[in-house]
Formats: structure tokens, sequence, C-alpha cells
């Protein structure tokens, strides 16, 4: 029986002699059960990393500085993992997948700012019927879940103003949140463009945020808690300018909205 092993004892001596000396085996295994010693050759060295899976199947490693991720967003059956986090304003502490590939598109015409919400994942099953925007998910830096609904301010006040003209999109929004989110704390939050003076922005941003906080308080919305805060135009989703240094319209428009933030339970 000398210089034969049968490949599962050879497995075993090899991880044995690995774990205890730190060190590359060159004794290999055949298919036949003998040495390639015995044969006339010399197995190439492996590192201690290449030899440390007991089933011989490779270590996924993780990117740098990712962390385990908690939802599987693009449905391939595998977590998504996050690198790191990032502030989006008011308290809104948001987990960055490190590869996004379900976000919603941005308006035509349109090119997202660097860090933009609007490259969060966005829904791919639910219902948003009637409602004139979109839906993204996140984690925020807990790992709670996160969804926000993100629509244009065009189509639901009058020019300037905090009047509340349609409002199917509202209507909607709290159809959705009664239905697949009831219970959470919720976080409305104004948007305007740059057009105009810091101060004027700001102070409209936060009475259409408060106005649309009161319509949602006020037509049976499932919440924990319902609080708002205007950001005038601090959080841009969207380039103003188009890439030739010209205005773009369709941009300001696109950075015109209210969000409705929902931290699950």
């Amino acid at each position: 029986m000398t210089g034969v092993i049968s490949r599962t004892n050879c497995r075993r001596v090899v991880l044995s002699a690995v774990l205890m000396m730190g060190v590359g085996i060159a004794t290999g295994c055949s298919s036949g059960g003998r040495s390639q010693s015995a044969q006339g050759t010399t197995a190439p060295s492996r590192s201690v990393a290449e030899t440390t899976t007991i089933d011989d199947s490779p270590t996924t490693a993780l990117p740098a500085g990712a962390v385990p991720g908690l939802d599987d967003y693009d449905g391939d059956g595998k977590l998504d993992t996050t690198c790191g986090t990032q502030d989006f304003g008011a308290a809104l502490v948001l987990r960055i997948p490190c590869m996004i590939t379900t976000a919603s598109e941005p308006a035509a015409g349109t090119t997202l700012v660097k860090g933009s919400l609007f490259r969060l994942p966005s829904s791919t099953d639910i219902d948003l019927q009637g409602i004139s925007g979109s839906l993204l998910f996140a984690r925020d830096a807990s790992g709670a879940k996160v969804v926000i609904f993100v629509f244009n301010s065009d189509a639901l006040f009058e020019t300037g103003s905090a009047n509340i003209g349609s409002t199917d999109t509202l209507n909607g929004i709290i159809h959705v949140i009664n239905d697949r989110f009831p219970g959470g704390a919720i976080q409305v939050r104004g948007h305007t463009d740059s057009t105009g003076s810091a101060a004027a922005n700001q102070s409209l941003s936060e009475r259409r945020a408060a106005t649309t906080r009161d319509y949602l308080t006020g037509h049976n919305l499932s919440a924990a808690e319902i609080t708002s805060v205007g950001l005038g135009s601090t959080v841009p989703l969207t380039e103003e300018k188009k890439p030739d240094g010209s205005d773009s319209p369709e941009g300001r428009a696109f950075n015109r909205r209210v969000e409705v933030v929902v931290r699950t339970t």
C-alpha cells in the first residue's frame, strides 16, 4: 500500500497539513488513487488561501467597504451588497447598493446629478396606477426598510403656490401605503428647482410639504406619525444645465417635486 492514498483520505491529509503547518503540500490526488509523486511528477504548490475550502468551491469576497445585503432588488436570487451610506438631508441616510440594475428612468432629456436619490432601486411589482411618479426602495443606516414615493409637484400644485390642484396622485399614494406599508413613520419632503432666491424656494418647499402632510393626515393614511420638511433646491435629482451650458427646462421640472418617505415597521 506504500505510495497509494484514496482520494478522500488524500484530501484529509492535505487539509490537516495546511491547517497545522500553514503551507501548501506538494502531494497530489489523482483519480486513480496514486499520488503524483509516485508517477514521477510534482503537483503545483498552492497558497493557504487557495486550500482553505473543504468543498473545493471558491470563497466569494465582498467588494472593499461593502456589507452583506438585505434585499434582492434585481430578482437574481442573491442579496445585493451595499457599499456605504449617503446623506440626502433632513436625517435621511440610506445604504447604497454596490450595483443598481433596477433604477427608474429619469424624464426624457434629463441627466441625473452625481449621487442622485433617483438612482436607487425602483418598484417592479407594486401597482402605481393613478400615481404620477415613481417608487424607490432602500434601507436606512440601521437596516430598516425605507420606501420613497417621488412625484412631480407641477401636477399637484399651481405655479408658485402651495394650493393643491389634482389629488389623484395623493389618493393613489394613500391607497398603496395603507395596503402595503401601513403603520410606518412618514416624512414628507418638499423640493424646488434653483430658479429664484434660496429664501423663496425654502419657504415654498416647506409650505408644499406641509400642505401635502395635512392632506395625507386628513384622508385616513395609516401611519405612526407624519412630519414634513422643506429642502428648497438643495437636493436636486437632475442637472438644470445641459452639457452645452444652456438651461434645461426638463431638469428644472424634474427637481420640482414632493417625496413621501415611509420607514416601515
